[in-house]
């Protein structure tokens, strides 16, 4: 019983400390609000959390920590089919599993998400969107580079790692129906795709 009451409250904890992060961001809110809206003891809150710091690690830990292994996994996965099959097809919709995939996991935890993308300042996620820059950037050697007779254009996949990120970082903020965005997301995985392999990738011999 004492397991099951310790639960509700640090979820009761949670949402109301993931409304305010989100109406005042992470340098204004109060703890002492979030526990009134939660109707706990500030006591409460210390006994699951060890600080403020820790309470937007809760909600924004998870949901990031998957994200990273989602295209993580995606970028090995493309990797070890170049090399097996040497060549790139270009196919409409090639890419709409790891569209969707994405697209599932970020509208399951869309709060989180947004808190972190919009209300982090201040915390170790202020930055969150050049690192996931930085992450779809150094995938790429493995990629690009594993086709006998190409290399890549280094700072031009730069770039193209932002325009990236930011492409679906835009439809997300925006679009708030899942289905729709699915549906864009996979017209502009296709956009991106193409942009990368004909821009990025430079052919080195005849």
């Amino acid at each position: 019983m004492k397991q099951e009451n310790d639960y509700q409250k640090r979820e009761l904890l949670l949402e109301a400390a993931r409304a305010e992060f989100m109406e005042k961001g992470y340098h204004n809110a109060s703890l002492r609000s979030i526990c009134s809206k939660a109707g706990v003891t500030t006591g409460a809150l210390y006994y699951f959390f060890e600080n403020k710091e820790d309470l937007f690690a809760a909600i924004a830990d998870p949901p990031i920590m998957e994200l990273r292994r989602i295209l993580s996994e995606h970028f090995k996965e493309d990797a070890e089919k170049l090399a097996q099959t040497g060549f790139i097809e270009k196919k409409e919709n090639d890419h709409n599993d790891i569209s969707d995939l994405l697209v599932e996991h970020i509208y399951d935890h869309y709060d989180s998400i947004m808190l972190v993308l919009t209300a982090s300042g201040d915390t170790k996620y202020e930055n969150i969107v050049d690192e996931f820059v930085r992450l779809v950037e150094e995938a790429m050697p493995a990629i690009m580079t594993v086709l006998p007779g190409y290399t890549y254009d280094e700072y031009l996949s730069h770039w193209m790692s932002h325009i990236s990120i930011d492409a679906f970082i835009q439809v997300i903020i925006h679009e708030k129906d899942k289905e729709k965005a699915r549906i864009m997301l996979r017209k502009i995985m296709d956009y991106l795709v193409k942009g990368w392999i004909e821009l990025v990738m430079v052919k080195t011999e005849e």
